[in-house]
């Protein structure tokens, strides 16, 4: 798929995931399976406005994992500008930003989701944004604020800002995460009313449902989030299916599990994080928050997974994560 003037190797994109798509995340993802594009978590433009330090762990050697996007969430113009100002200093490919997050915060601060309630504050995002990017921009939106109803409003404020790629996580931002919300036709009428390639999200949790939305919607590409999770080989799967190969079934079992953390962990040893701060966490303390969570997501499908979650779950420290982890095994 190409996007602007670059071609990426598929259509397939790992979303931006705070606290899940870390570096060593979108790492390991990537030593799995063919990805076309990973994505750094949003970075709020504020936090770069007031303590530029404290992402520094978030653009570790980024330059490293190209492509790549870095997602940047602000409703403030200024922040924006002294953001895309220090980005210039990096190597990577396409410039995010995000309207669509809708956590409380985000509306409160009126960035994010709000802008899709704001278009005229959406189309200054957008523009500051085109002008001051070295890098091909991107949005990505959800169908709206409360309901889908001014959907094509927001397409031509988005499509004639110049950007060139929308992302659409089909739910509003009012539905959150609901399962039941996913709203396959405002995707399909995206599809059909931008000349600009179209990016499908939301609940896409099995190669099965990735070629059913390619198919009906005609969008170019998926991006992919909680499947992830747990299961480093979706974007593989994925990919058999959508070029009618042959379906693979999600295998997982202790020793599997065992692999994959032995694995995460050599990738988390090769980042320095001693170059850091953490809010005076200690890198044992990063490494331990790392494989705890990953841990508790490689149990998929693993019989007596729930057991085995509350056991990691009550893991207090690195040493007896890995002590739970061997007893685990053992059983």
């Amino acid at each position: 798929m190409r996007i602007a003037t670059i071609q990426l190797e598929n259509n397939l994109i790992l979303a931006p995931m705070q606290n899940v798509t870390t570096a060593p995340y979108r790492r390991f993802s990537r030593k799995f399976n063919t990805i076309g594009l990973v994505c750094v978590p949003m970075i709020y433009t504020k936090r770069i406005e007031k303590n530029s330090k404290s992402i520094l762990i978030d653009l570790y050697k980024i330059e490293e994992e190209r492509p790549i996007s870095v997602q940047l969430i602000g409703g403030d113009i200024n922040a924006l500008r002294k953001s895309i100002d220090f980005l210039s200093s990096y190597n990577f490919d396409f410039l995010d930003i995000n309207a669509g997050c809708p956590s409380k915060r985000a509306i409160r601060a009126q960035e994010g989701g709000y802008l899709l309630k704001n278009l005229e504050k959406l189309q200054d995002i957008l523009d500051v944004a085109i002008k001051f990017s070295s890098k091909p921009v991107t949005v990505k939106i959800r169908t709206g604020f409360s309901s889908s109803k001014n959907l094509i409003d927001i397409i031509k404020v988005i499509e004639s800002s110049g950007v060139d790629l929308i992302t659409i996580h089909s739910r509003t931002v009012k539905d959150r995460y609901d399962d039941s919300k996913f709203d396959i036709e405002s995707l399909k009428l995206l599809k059909e009313n931008v000349l600009i390639p179209v990016i499908g999200n939301g609940d896409i949790f099995t190669p099965q449902k990735a070629k059913e939305v390619m198919d009906y919607t005609k969008v170019d590409g998926l991006m992919i989030g909680r499947a992830s999770m747990g299961n480093p080989k979706i974007f593989t799967h994925i990919a058999s299916v959508l070029q009618d190969m042959s379906y693979l079934p999600i295998e997982n079992n202790l020793e599997r599990m065992r692999k994959h953390l032995l694995f995460y962990e050599d990738i988390i040893d090769e980042i320095d994080y001693s170059a850091f701060s953490f809010n005076n966490k200690t890198i044992d303390q990063i490494k331990f928050s790392e494989l705890k969570r990953n841990a508790i997501w490689f149990t998929r499908h693993i019989k007596d997974s729930k057991k085995i979650r509350l056991k990691i779950s009550n893991s207090r420290s690195l040493e007896e994560l890995k002590n739970n982890l061997k007893e685990i095994y053992s059983n």
